[in-house]
Order: structure tokens, then sequence, then C-alpha cells
């Protein structure tokens, strides 16, 4: 469950910004072309690349899948290397199915206060009240960003994103976790306002897949 809210968190965030014409910006200036563009996004899709470096492991763990997000709420993640699994999100649950496993959980949102918070600073993480921000990078081509949550026990204590300056999307992010572990994303063959369809959000079990309700 805590790859998948990750991924959520990386979702909202990962958005691709409108293009706008190059020119230098203040970090305020920064957060305003993000919020306007997502009001532009009405779905998006890519193919998805995890690296994650686990600090009592050698080597990085690398997934490879592919995530959706239709306006106003849901959500599609799914992993095909080195394991099938899926989830999907309609507002109010999650749906998650493990292939090898054949098995599947349901876990609702409303009263799990750890899912709530940490949805409700993905979804705009530029208040105040909520995280710090900076530019740390602003090369000619490139832009990076970084998050720095003010709520109680963040997921991440660090964000980064490195943004085109061509085109202002993200083309890479890297957040840390409190104990040092880091993941890192990295999205392709994006596609943006494709007329993703409600069925594009369904989980199909098969039908010896017992779902295992979780409140």
């Amino acid at each position: 469950m805590k790859r998948f809210i990750l991924l959520i968190f990386v979702l909202f965030l990962f958005l691709p910004f409108a293009s706008i014409e190059a020119q230098p910006l203040t970090v305020d200036e920064v957060v305003q072309r993000i919020r306007e563009s997502r009001e532009k996004i009405k779905d998006f899709s890519a193919d998805l690349l995890q690296e994650k470096k686990i600090s009592l492991l050698k080597e990085k763990a690398i997934s490879k899948g592919r995530i959706r997000f239709k306006k106003p709420d849901r959500i599609s993640i799914e992993f095909f290397h080195p394991e099938t699994s899926q989830m999907v999100y309609d507002g109010k649950t999650f749906l998650l199915y493990f292939k090898e496993e054949k098995m599947a959980e349901r876990y609702q949102v409303q009263g799990n206060p750890v899912v709530e918070k940490y949805l409700l600073f993905s979804k705009d993480p530029f208040q105040e009240k909520l995280a710090q921000w900076r530019i740390v990078e602003d090369r000619e081509t490139v832009l990076a960003l970084e998050v720095f949550p003010k709520v109680k026990d963040p997921l991440f204590v660090k964000t980064r994103m490195w943004i085109s300056k061509k085109d202002w999307i993200i083309t890479g992010m890297e957040m840390v976790e409190k104990n040092g572990d880091t993941t890192t994303l990295r999205y392709s063959n994006m596609r943006v306002n494709m007329g993703l369809a409600d069925s594009d959000f369904e989980i199909r079990l098969p039908k010896d897949v017992k779902v295992t309700e979780i409140k």
C-alpha cells in the first residue's frame, strides 16, 4: 500500500505543465504556472520507470509500469516488471490487485487519517501551511525545484523535481524518505487530454480472486 500512496503523491505533482515562453521566473511564478497548467489537464497517461535505493540493499530496485489520471480523481497505476500489480482509485476507495499472489485488497479512504493526509498534501503541496519550496537549479533547458513539507511525519522529507524549460513538463523526480531511502521516477511517452474513459480505470479480477476489505 505504501508504494501506491507514494505514486498517488507523485502523480499529482508530476502532471505535465502547459507550454509557456521561456523566461526567468521566481519560485512563486513557477508555482503559479503549475497551478494554472493543472487546470488545463483533463487526463494524463505515461510509461513509468521507478528506481528505489534502499539503505539496506546494495542494488537499486527497478520497476516498470504505466500511470494514468482523469479528472476529477480517477487514478490507475500498473506495474508490469518485475512483478505484476495494479491499483485503481475512484475518489473513495483504493483497489489493489497482486497478480502473482492472486489477491486483492480494497482500502476505504474516508476515515483513514494516513491516506487522507497524503492525498491532501499531494493535491496541492504548494501551500505555505503545508510546505516550503525553492529553485535549486536553473540552467538553460532545465529547472529543478525542491519541496520541503511542513506536515508532521511526512512520507518524504524532500522532493526534487526536474522540469524541462522547453515545454515545462517534469522530466524526473527524486523523493527522499526520513531513513535516507530514495525513490527516483522517470516518465516517458507522456500523453495529455487523450480522452481516457472510465473503463480505463477498472480492474477486471479473475473469478478466483477474493477481495479483502480493509478499513
